[in-house]
């Protein structure tokens, strides 16, 4: 089935009009410190399919741009009290690849902006998780502006169930040119998850200006878009902490600073309890290749991130992408600009399996990529060591980021450096959390694989053991006095460069010798014809000497018998 229907899938970048991941909603707000403003919300239905895993969902529609924006206007007026008075709905389909809606309308005070907004959301169920935006304004400029993620969500969610229950919008069978892109298959993920119809504009996040000055995107953070007015607010050096720390010592709890910071079983995973075992430090989590741990659901973002543990791979498993995720972000969190995976990876092309650290730019299909080149997992099988990555910003004098770079450490010791060239500036996060709209939510990030379509997929197989998170760059001082603490048995040496050896071409098998049967002549091999200088000794050759011989023989006594016949017929001719 063509990907016309969009069901929850890791690698779809998707917002079911409106749902998923945060930093993928597309919000316009112009605001002033009197109250008055402009707010806007874009989506856009695709005609076709596109890189980023978007399907034809136009065809799920069976009405287009003005009848279309007609048909959304009739139900916001019977969902909305007084929505016809107040809010703009329009559609454009003249582009080749996209249909945009605009939802907007204006305001005059903050108590109707709120008001309106909250409106728009009128779906109880999906309105549950709606919170008001917060205003502040100081010295009659507007200072600060909050706004949850869960708002634009709610709102498209609200829609969304409008639209697939008029059988005047919206067409199940999905038809293009007289063919049904979906032909029934998919019906459950669509009672279950509906079609994400609208893909909220991409890129910006949230765009907003303040008092009718400059324009700022914001980016979610926490399932947050903030913003503060430049100078409003004087921040205090930043001293690096501890915020996660998982000892694995019996449980899965966390010492760190980072409320709610717990881990708990993945949805899906084989086993119901946590395994452990003897670790590097006092005990550690075994893991199996079918289970794995999620996070509590929230996004774990920092300005600067440094993320250790200590693992030892007790073998390596195979999977679609060659991967062994050590940690992942959860659901369509992967999705999302900044997030970072780390991961042991046996890539097609090349001979090892390598530690990745691997960071989404603000397109999930651009990635900074860091590789242990020359330490292969191969050679380091049940083996503890330590494994730092420290992701770590570069300022200038006015404190805007100018550089970013990823460094990676085993055992203490630096093994790889690399220019964040596509991700530099952006907030780093564990996973930009999915607050449920698109199906159950299972964590920010999930530690040793993830759960995806009712599989765990890409498990490690092996034993993890003081895993910590700090919101900070360590140096490589502090990596040695704060990561590697426990000294391993076999340290990583720099000057060293793995290598996998091919593979041992296996002895031929030697055959057994076979007697040879009196009764049957031997048949001559190639070796054997005639003519042949082959003096390799074998029975069968033996056996062919020692027929030449009685033959040579033979001849030498016809020859001899010739001989005295002819001399006897002579002399008899004599004596007539």
């Amino acid at each position: 089935m063509k990907k016309c229907m969009m069901f929850l899938a890791a690698f779809v970048c998707v917002l079911m009009l409106g749902a998923c991941t945060a930093v993928q909603v597309s919000g316009e707000l112009m605001l002033n410190a009197d109250g008055s403003g402009t707010r806007k919300i874009v989506g856009r239905i695709a005609k076709q399919d596109h890189q980023d895993g978007y399907g034809s969902a136009y065809y799920y529609f069976k009405q287009h741009g003005e009848e279309l924006a007609a048909s959304l206007t009739q139900i916001y007026g019977a969902e909305v009290e007084g929505a016809g008075e107040w809010l703009n709905i329009t559609v454009d389909d003249s582009g080749s690849d996209w249909e945009t809606v605009t939802l907007s309308f204006d305001f005059s005070s903050f108590e109707e902006y709120t008001q309106r907004l909250r409106a728009l959301a009128y779906n109880e169920t999906f309105a549950e998780s709606y919170a008001d935006p917060q205003i502040t304004v100081e010295n009659g400029q507007v200072t600060g502006y909050t706004e949850p993620t869960a708002v634009m969500t709610a709102i498209f969610k609200s829609l969304q169930g409008s639209v697939m229950a008029d059988e005047a919008l919206y067409d199940e069978r999905c038809m293009k040119d007289g063919e049904a892109l979906n032909d029934g298959s998919a019906d459950g993920q669509l009672e279950e998850y509906g079609v994400e119809l609208i893909k909220p504009e991409n890129g910006s996040g949230f765009d907003l200006v303040a008092d009718g000055k400059e324009l700022v995107s914001l980016t979610a953070v926490d399932g947050m878009f903030t913003y503060a007015a430049a100078g409003n607010t004087e921040e205090e050096e930043h001293e690096t902490s501890l915020v996660l720390d998982y000892r694995f010592d019996g449980d899965l709890k966390n010492g760190g600073s980072e409320k709610d910071g717990d881990l708990l079983m993945g949805a899906g995973s084989a086993s119901e309890n946590p395994v452990f075992t003897e670790g590097i430090d006092g005990q550690a989590v075994l893991f199996d290749g079918a289970s794995y741990l999620a996070s509590p659901n929230k996004t774990y973002s920092y300005k600067e991130m440094t993320i250790s543990f200590y693992y030892r791979m007790d073998t390596y498993t195979e999977t679609d992408t060659g991967a062994n995720m050590v940690l992942v972000p959860a659901g369509l969190g992967a999705l999302g600009s900044g997030v970072i995976d780390v991961e042991f990876i046996r890539e097609a092309d090349v001979n090892g399996t390598m530690l990745l650290g691997k960071m989404n730019s603000s397109n999930w299909q651009t990635q900074d990529k860091l590789y242990s080149e020359g330490y292969l997992m191969e050679k380091h099988l049940s083996e503890w060591h330590c494994y730092t990555l420290v992701y770590q910003n570069e300022y200038g004098e006015d404190g805007a980021i100018e550089d970013a770079f990823v460094y990676m450490y085993i055992d203490g010791k630096l093994a790889a450096r690399s220019r964040l060239s596509a991700a530099a500036g952006l907030t780093y996060s564990l996973g930009s959390y999915d607050d449920g709209s698109a199906g159950d939510p299972n964590g920010g990030f999930n530690v040793g694989g993830y759960f995806e379509n009712g599989l765990v997929k890409r498990g490690c197989t092996g034993a993890l053991d003081n895993l910590l998170i700090f919101d900070g760059a360590l140096s490589e001082e502090e990596v040695n006095t704060l990561c590697y603490t426990v000294k391993v048995d076999k340290e990583y040496d720099p000057d060293v460069v793995d290598t996998v050896e091919p593979e041992p071409t296996p002895e031929p098998t030697a055959q057994p010798e076979e007697k040879d049967d009196p009764t049957s002549t031997p048949e001559p091999t190639k070796a054997q014809e005639p003519g042949t200088d082959d003096k390799t000794e074998t029975k069968d050759e033996d056996g062919g000497s020692n027929t030449a011989i009685i033959v040579i023989i033979v001849l030498g006594v016809v020859i001899i018998a010739g001989v005295a016949v002819a001399v006897a017929m002579k002399k008899g001719g004599k004596t007539r």
